[in-house]
Parts: structure tokens; sequence; C-alpha cells
């Protein structure tokens, strides 16, 4: 599996049997919105227009915004909504080739119960905004990632060049989680690679 990052809370996660994109951002981000051929495209929130901006994406692909449970060319995804202040906003627990993601997306307050986070079961990879202000903040989210205790997180929705939206930069969320990262143009993982114990924190180079 290789995972590569556009800006904001939008992926394009790659398996050997499908291309899945998540919330493609529009043009009023002050970002290049995302383009490229995808069989899966996500979309936490299907009309806020920022987060899906799904012009861009070619290949007929199959969306899923709703919660429930798809299963589509070896990938499963699970919908969660959860409570934000006036509106439920989708997470996505996205498993393929014996690799367990949980996408955050672009929420602000993570509140699910201790019982519901084990129903989950083990997280291997933790994608999570890390911005403030609209999403979660750095010491949110630091604690999020205590909960979940995933082996890899991925911080997302922070600021960077160009962007219009205020955010926090991410500089914030590493210093919460003790100042140690990896950085890297694309995370590309299975599951023999992954550490028994400890939780690495990748940072992505956004896709240009």
């Amino acid at each position: 599996m290789q995972i590569q990052y556009f800006g904001l809370s939008s992926f394009k996660i790659t398996t050997k049997q499908a291309t899945v994109i998540t919330d493609p951002f529009h043009k009023d981000s002050g970002l290049t919105p995302p383009r490229g051929a995808a069989d899966i495209l996500i979309l936490a929130q299907k009309n806020k227009m920022l987060y899906s901006a799904v012009s861009g994406i070619s290949g007929g692909p199959f969306e899923v915004f709703d919660p429930g449970e798809y299963d589509i060319k070896g990938v499963t995804i699970t919908g969660i909504p959860l409570k934000q202040e006036d509106r439920y906003v989708t997470v996505f627990l996205i498993e393929s080739e014996d690799l367990r993601i949980l996408n955050l997306t672009h929420i602000k307050d993570f509140n699910m119960k201790e019982d519901e986070i084990e129903e989950l079961g083990e997280i291997d990879i933790l994608v999570l905004p890390v911005g403030g202000n609209t999403v979660l903040s750095a010491s949110a989210a630091s604690k999020v990632v205590n909960e979940i205790e995933p082996k890899i997180v991925i911080p997302s929705h922070y600021k960077m060049p160009d962007l219009i939206i205020d955010l926090d930069p991410l500089d914030k969320f590493i210093k919460e989680m003790g100042g140690k990262k990896e950085e890297m143009e694309k995370l590309t993982v299975k599951r023999k690679d992954l550490a028994e114990e400890g939780t690495r924190v990748v940072v992505l180079e956004p896709l240009r």
C-alpha cells in the first residue's frame, strides 16, 4: 500500500487493486485542487464544497459519503458519523492488504467513547487533522493518538504555503508528539513492516 498527500484532508491511497482519493479540496482554499484517476472517492461531507471538488477526479469512481460499510475492489470502508456541534462529519475506517487505516478527515471534536474505540479494533495508521481552528488542535490531536495507539500517525489539515484557511503550523503537533518525525514524499507500507511497539509520526510532502 502506498499513501500520498495532497493537502488539507485529501489523500491518495493506492492498493494492488484500487486507487482511493479522499476529500479533494476546492480552489477557494488557495491550493491547486487534486487531480487524477480514482476507483473510490471518499467524501466526509459531500455537501461542503471545500472538501468535495470532484471535477478534477477522473475514472468514474464509486463515491462513499454515507455511514455504513462498503466493499469495493478489495477495499473495505466503514463510515462512522461523529457529531460536531450542529452537524455530523463522517470518519472512515479503511481496510485493505491486511492494513487498517482510521481517517479522521476534518473533525474538530473527537468524541468517541472508550467502548467505541475498542470496537474499532487495532489501528495501524491514523490520519488526523492537527491545525486547530476548524479542526482538532495540536494538543487534542496528540490526545487522540494516545487513545488510539496506532503504529503510524500521519498529520493532516495544517498550515502550508498558499493556503488561505487559518490553521496552525505542523510544528505545534510535532512538539506535542515529542519532536520526532519522519519526512517523505510517499509512505509505502506492508503489514510486515509495522513495528510491534511505539508510534511513528510520518509527515508526507504534499503532491503538486
